[in-house]
């Protein structure tokens, strides 16, 4: 097992420790659907590029944690399975994250763990920046039963990642305040076309 250095993404530094248990990744048939819904998000404008990487992060379960696209990654670049990276286990308190594969998580990976972890019948969690969110945070919340964080707080951090998941609760989609989105559901399909839904909904209002 191997401890990598402090990551970063878009210019921020990542708090969680790296290690990790093995070179190669996990070969998962739903890799081929997050290659797909990796693509959508990047011709729809819901990962677009900041600093030279998507802004953006997409996951599905797995049954020994979750796969997630790793950090610093395009999503509209070629991707293949093994560019993903599989979270085998965290440890909050340390915050440690332990990986199957060559990459490193994205600096999310903790918030799309404690969503896992609360809500058994999450399959995938898919999440994504789009001002125009933002800007109808309110509409949003009401047509779409959706969540709001109570706070614009430094994404990979502790605080983001238990504050997130605490204000997603049952709901199925949540506005990250000064940050983004998340959207999250039974399968990648669900996840992502409830994405759509409020994109094409928030382009609508202009």
């Amino acid at each position: 097992m191997t401890v990598e250095p402090e990551n970063r993404e878009c210019g921020l530094r990542t708090k969680y420790v790296l290690k990790r248990r093995d070179q190669a990744a996990n070969y998962y048939p739903a890799s081929a659907d997050l290659i797909r819904w990796c693509k959508i998000f990047d011709e729809e404008g819901l990962a677009p590029v900041e600093g030279g990487a998507s802004a953006g992060n997409l996951s599905f379960r797995t049954p020994g944690g979750y796969v997630i696209t790793p950090t610093r990654s395009r999503l509209k670049a070629n991707l293949d399975w093994r560019q993903f990276v599989e979270v085998v286990r965290e440890d909050l308190s340390a915050f440690e994250i332990h990986v199957l594969g060559e990459r490193a998580p994205s600096s999310d990976a903790f918030l799309h763990g404690r969503i896992y972890a609360v809500r058994p019948d999450v399959a995938a969690v898919f999440h994504g920046h789009d001002e125009l969110v933002l800007k109808h945070a309110d509409r949003v919340a009401r047509e779409f039963d959706a969540a709001v964080t109570p706070s614009a707080t430094l994404f990979g951090t502790r605080l983001d990642a238990e504050e997130t998941a605490q204000a997603l609760g049952e709901k199925a989609y949540i506005i990250r305040k000064g940050h983004g989105f998340a959207a999250v559901g039974r399968t990648m399909d669900a996840a992502g076309e409830l994405a759509l839904r409020v994109r094409r909904f928030v382009v609508s209002l202009g």
